[in-house]
């Protein structure tokens, strides 16, 4: 590692104050200020190498689902799937739902405006009551992806769904989830094929007898818990079929089933109060108003897996070449890191060899500094990074930890200098304190999601399309990874 030692013009005119003071008995300084109150700023810039490391898997905690295939000619091609339970919402679905509601209300139910939108003598729906003839009039698999896509708008992919065969019963699970040990796809539940639409909304078509069986769960009392469902049902496995091009950022999906059912409604007619028949209404209008629908969502509560695969992993790894020294990558949504080591024994060497004493060292900034290079990709680059050791990422993420600025530490890409900056000041200071206490030197910059909550913030591992490169050890001086140090001694 090289060392180099810079003063900075502030510092330097800073430190040619002082030293004039201290030769000079006649200025104000000298004669007014104890020497050992005396300051002398230092500025040491000291190289580090940095190297790509490929990690194969990262826990899915995400609060979305990836889905799709996309093809770059640097990282090379991705797919994305997932495995989902469903929500059963114990106690909260009951067949036929008779529940009256309003424009205002959350819930869903039978609107009690919509006998007015048949015949403007009617009044508003009082009450619903003697369901009967349960009917299923179709039923979907939906995914919503509202909140983005990546690619080319215009392809033509398929999706297909399948049924799962054995539960999900892990307590967490990975990108690398093999989706052979849960499905067989031996039951084909649905399939579409679809491009990038403005209603950010994919449709697939399942049949209604599989909406009557899952019907009939709820309205032969089988669902008293999560797990009961589960018994019953243990979700699905949704696959991407065909051609390659896109991929979905994943914000709700589920099982929604439309039916409708007969039943005695009372309301009023001209202002008197009535019971009237859906059956009437259908010989005298020609369609049942009683009409609406149950969603069984694949969301957060419950078990959930993003299986995710790089077919040609191998001549990605060859492309990036993780030892270069011109540049180091950072891929998501999993692929590379930029592992660095922290050179703790080379800023302690440069230390001590400007200072006799370092209990009178004071560290004002201690920066372990990424430049930001330019690639060409079509990829987003990361803005936020957490610093860590590689075997510990699982563990952060999964116990939704914080950085502790000793073996963690958080950073965002100044926009005006194009680097990340991470503040290392903390550990370096207590090593310069404690001689023997030992922290990690190999830590791996991770792209991460930070969320404000209050006055605090949560991480979360990024799960998405973005990919950036790092100057190496061979970029000119100004550029290199490097730790920047500024500490001052009391003379």
């Amino acid at each position: 590692m090289v060392l180099k030692y810079k003063l900075p013009f502030y510092a330097m005119c800073l430190a040619g104050i002082l030293m004039s003071s201290c030769e000079d008995d006649s200025t104000v300084g000298s004669s007014i200020q104890p020497e050992e109150d005396l300051l002398t700023v230092y500025h040491h810039h000291i190289n580090t190498e940095t190297q790509s490391v490929i990690t194969d898997s990262v826990i899915s905690k995400a609060d979305y689902l990836i889905f799709g295939r996309y093809s770059d000619d640097l990282f090379g091609e991705i797919q994305a799937e997932y495995m989902t339970q469903l929500d059963a919402r114990t106690g909260g679905i009951i067949l036929p739902d008779t529940t009256i509601v309003d424009y205002s209300s959350a819930t869903t139910g039978i609107l009690n405006t919509i006998l007015q939108d048949l015949d403007s003598q009617f009044g508003k729906i009082k009450e619903v009551k003697n369901a009967r003839n349960f009917t299923i009039d179709s039923t979907l698999y939906i995914m919503q992806y509202s909140s983005g896509f990546w690619g080319d708008s215009t392809t033509l992919q398929s999706v297909q769904v399948y049924e799962l065969n054995k539960e999900m019963s892990q307590p967490k699970y990975y990108t690398n989830t093999k989706v052979s040990d849960y499905c067989d796809q031996s039951i084909l539940l649905g399939e579409t094929n679809y491009q990038i639409q403005n209603a950010r909304e994919i449709r697939v078509p399942l049949s209604n007898d599989f909406g009557k069986r899952i019907s009939s769960y709820y309205m032969e009392n089988k669902i008293n818990s999560q797990t009961d469902f589960n018994n019953l049902f243990k979700g699905v496995y949704v696959k991407h079929a065909f051609n390659e091009g896109t991929m979905l950022k994943v914000d709700v999906s589920g099982i929604l089933i439309y039916y409708h059912y007969d039943a005695d409604i009372r309301t009023t007619i001209g202002g008197k109060d009535t019971v009237i028949t859906s059956e009437k209404l259908k010989e005298a209008y020609g369609t049942n108003p009683l009409v609406t629908s149950y969603f069984l969502s694949g969301n957060k509560t419950v078990k959930r897996a993003n299986p995710i695969q790089h077919e040609d992993w191998d001549n990605m790894v060859q492309k990036i070449q993780l030892k270069d020294s011109v540049q180091t990558y950072i891929y998501t949504p999993v692929g590379v890191y930029t592992e660095v080591e922290i050179p703790y024994e080379a800023i302690m060497d440069s230390i001590k060899s400007k200072v006799d004493d370092t209990t009178k060292v004071m560290f004002n900034s201690i920066r372990l500094i990424f430049h930001r290079k330019d690639v060409n990709n079509k990829y987003l680059y990361n803005g936020q990074m957490i610093l860590i050791e590689k075997d510990s990422i699982e563990n952060f993420f999964y116990n939704n930890r914080t950085p502790d600025g000793l073996s963690s530490f958080t950073c965002t890409i100044d926009s005006k200098t194009n680097y990340y900056a991470f503040n290392i000041t903390k550990p370096t200071q207590n090593k310069l304190r404690q001689e023997g206490i030992s922290y990690a030197k190999k830590l791996v910059l991770v792209p991460v999601i930070r969320n404000a909550e209050g006055s605090n913030y949560t991480y979360k591992q990024q799960l998405w399309m973005t990919g950036t490169a790092i100057h190496g050890s061979a970029a000119p001086d100004t550029l290199r990874p490097c730790v920047d140090v500024i500490y001052t001694k009391r003379n």
